[in-house]
């Protein structure tokens, strides 16, 4: 018998499982999370929070501290190219983190390192009752039809590290792109595989005579000895940096000790003989590929170990945390009895092919560096539409008949409001305060009637329903041009009504009032949670 059980194991205590054990413990489950290293990397890595990304913290109420913890620079925005930091400019372009120009979302990007993310994310998590064991290693699992048994080596009792048993319901792998529970469990990837490899030098020196009152978020450096980026990082004062260099083909950052990498800073800020301290130095693939599988049975990939893109566009991290907050209300009423097993099959049905398109757009914008085929160039989307332009395809989308064309995407400027399709951005009014549409989203069901639907408030409270769904009447607060906005994105009439599920996205929608509303709100819920059939 396992020494402790638990509803989620979650593997890996990055930014994904980070942010899969906040979203479970928003929803009332007390996962268990297991990371092997000590403590939080020190290591930016992605370096921001995308509007997508933030909506969802907003709804948890956490804008304000990731703003709070931004990088120093990222109120600049643009990058420079230079030969060197303190060489010849070569040119300035915008960054790809700017503001939504469309008006898509609710708030914009966040220039904030994971490191800096992270922290976060770990205490809004245990401040909701998350367990939390850095220090912790998966060592080995197996799995049955009616759970996970993992064996865990970590500190436990106040002790030194010793071995333990956990039973889950579910285990989330968010062990990253080396992807040990993927590979243990025969899983394939495809892809365009790995284009180079890139280091991280964080260190410590005073660049500020060499920045000389410029303002730029990141610096591209090209020279005979270094090509990479130097950005400036938070905490410890205002001497900390990093260094991200490309590396040569087969190298490994293990080859390079603390004068190789002095020397790689020196050459990146164009002084020889600047005061260096190097506070540490790791390496990562810059890869393309997909995972063949996102589900085995009780085990589900999530971030890194699911999909890998390149850095350019700021998309894979955030792709990560998409993933567990798809996943996290559906492991929730499953584990609840609220809906059947069969609702995660929707998880992989619906972000893999997210995924692939998402990895594409990514490699496009790497491959823009050295030039693109036409080919190529004919398939970059903007990018408000591989952030918020998903069309999710699955047995938790009740999907309307008509002509689809398949594609993963839409244009979210010019919204269809169909099931499958994050809810348009609307500007709502709530207790007589204005605010964006997707900070009701924290965790359960809305319908959204229009200003005629008010006999949908008496569906929404029938005690028969599966799951809690709330309820906004746009128009009982709203002024006209919202309410012209909200029947015009979404699609319905003033008596009609739109689904959303706890992720944002719309599950179902009546265009009109029927005739018995209780009864059709009750058969869609129902089919979305897997409870009846069509």
């Amino acid at each position: 018998m396992a020494e402790e059980t638990t509803d989620v194991l979650i593997v890996g205590g990055s930014m994904v499982g980070l942010a899969q054990a906040l979203f479970l413990a928003r929803q009332g489950i007390r996962p268990l999370l297991v990371e092997r290293h000590a403590e939080i990397s020190a290591h930016p890595r992605a370096q921001a929070a995308s509007p997508r990304t933030m909506e969802l913290m907003r709804a948890l109420g956490l804008e304000d501290a990731v703003r709070a913890n931004e990088n120093p620079h990222a109120h600049y925005g643009d990058v420079l190219q230079a030969e060197s930091l303190a060489g010849p400019e070569l040119g300035r372009f915008d960054g790809p983190f700017r503001h939504d120009p469309n008006d898509v979302g609710g708030t914009g990007w966040t220039l904030i390192g994971q490191d800096r993310f992270e922290p976060v994310l770990r205490d809004r998590a245990v401040e909701l009752g998350a367990d939390l064991r850095f220090g912790t290693e998966m060592t080995g699992f197996t799995q049955d039809d009616d759970g996970v048994t993992a064996v865990l080596r970590g500190p436990r009792g106040g002790g030194g590290p010793v071995e333990y048993t956990v039973r889950a319901e579910y285990l989330v792998a968010a062990d990253g792109f080396r992807a040990p529970v993927r590979s243990s469990l025969g899983i394939g990837r495809h892809g365009q595989g790995v284009f180079g490899r890139q280091m991280n030098i964080v260190f410590h020196a005073d660049l500020d005579p060499y920045v000389a009152g410029r303002t730029f978020f990141l610096c591209f450096v090209n020279n005979e000895r270094v090509k990479g980026v130097l950005g400036k990082l938070g905490g410890d004062g205002s001497d900390r940096w990093v260094l991200a260099p490309s590396l040569p083909p087969g190298a490994r950052h293990q080859e390079y000790g603390t004068r190789e990498c002095v020397e790689l800073v020196r050459a990146a800020v164009g002084v020889p003989d600047l005061p260096v301290r190097i506070e540490s130095a790791t390496s990562w693939e810059i890869a393309a590929w997909v995972a063949d599988r996102f589900r085995s049975g009780r085990v589900l990939l999530a971030g890194d170990c699911a999909h890998v893109m390149p850095p350019t566009g700021g998309f894979g991290g955030n792709m990560g945390v998409q993933d567990a907050h798809n996943l996290a209300w559906k492991l929730a009423l499953v584990l609840r009895g609220r809906a059947a097993p069969e609702l995660l099959d929707s998880y992989e049905q619906e972000r893999a092919p997210v995924a692939e398109f998402t990895v594409d757009q990514g490699v496009i914008r790497y491959l823009q560096r050295s030039g693109l085929d036409e080919a190529a160039a004919a398939r970059h989307r903007p990018e408000t539409t591989v952030l918020f332009g998903h069309v999710y395809r699955s047995g938790a989308v009740i999907a309307e008949g008509g002509p689809d064309d398949g594609a993963p995407v839409e244009d979210p400027t010019a919204p269809s409001g169909r099931p499958g399709t994050r809810a348009p951005h609307l500007p709502v009014v709530r207790a007589g305060k204005e605010m964006p549409l997707h900070d009701l989203f924290d965790g359960g069901f809305w319908l959204l009637a229009g200003p005629e639907g008010a006999a949908w408030e008496s569906a929404c409270a029938a005690d028969a329903l599966p799951a809690g769904v709330s309820f906004h009447r746009v128009g009982a607060q709203e002024p006209g041009a919202t309410v012209e906005r909200f029947l015009t994105r979404y699609g319905v009439d003033a008596s009609g009504a739109v689904l959303v599920r706890p992720d944002g996205f719309v599950a179902w929608r009546s265009r009109d009032l029927p005739a018995k509303p209780a009864e059709a709100l009750l058969t869609a819920l129902g089919r979305i949670l897997g409870r009846v059939s069509e």
